[in-house]
């Protein structure tokens, strides 16, 4: 009987120790959840926080151009200059939208020549156009 009762007791022994195991467990669980819970609402600030900054700078930007924006439409000439400039910059630079040629379908045949000719006549290569100077707009 005592075995029975020792055996019982070591029973009830263990089961409780799991039951605490259990409860140690759970309250980890609770912490990692927290944890993160926090981490979540941490990274939810920063990320507003983030947004705010943009938003100001943009503001700033935007009060910028609208304040070039207004000194330009107090002085025409100005505003006129700066547009004739950038479009004779685009000109310079080739950036003009112009149409490319459209390529022929079938190509041109070149016309056979005797070979003393053709060593006589060699083509020349293209002469590069010489360097402009920029074109400078005076407003006086």
């Amino acid at each position: 009987m005592r075995r029975a009762v020792s055996l019982l007791l070591l029973t009830l022994a263990l089961t409780a120790c799991d039951q605490r195991g259990n409860a140690d467990t759970r309250l980890a669980d609770a912490d990692a959840q927290e944890r993160a819970r926090q981490e979540k609402v941490a990274k939810d600030m920063v990320s507003q926080t983030e947004d705010q900054v943009r938003v100001k700078m943009l503001e700033q930007r935007v009060a910028a151009l609208e304040a070039q924006v207004a000194a330009m439409q107090g002085d025409r000439k100005l505003l006129d200059a700066q547009l004739v400039e950038q479009r004779l910059n685009q000109i310079e630079a080739g950036r003009v939208d112009m149409p490319s040629p459209a390529p022929s379908a079938t190509p041109t045949p070149v016309p056979s020549r005797p070979k003393d000719r053709a060593l006589s006549a060699a083509p020349k290569p293209a002469a590069t156009p010489p360097a402009r100077k920029p074109l400078v707009l005076d407003l006086r």
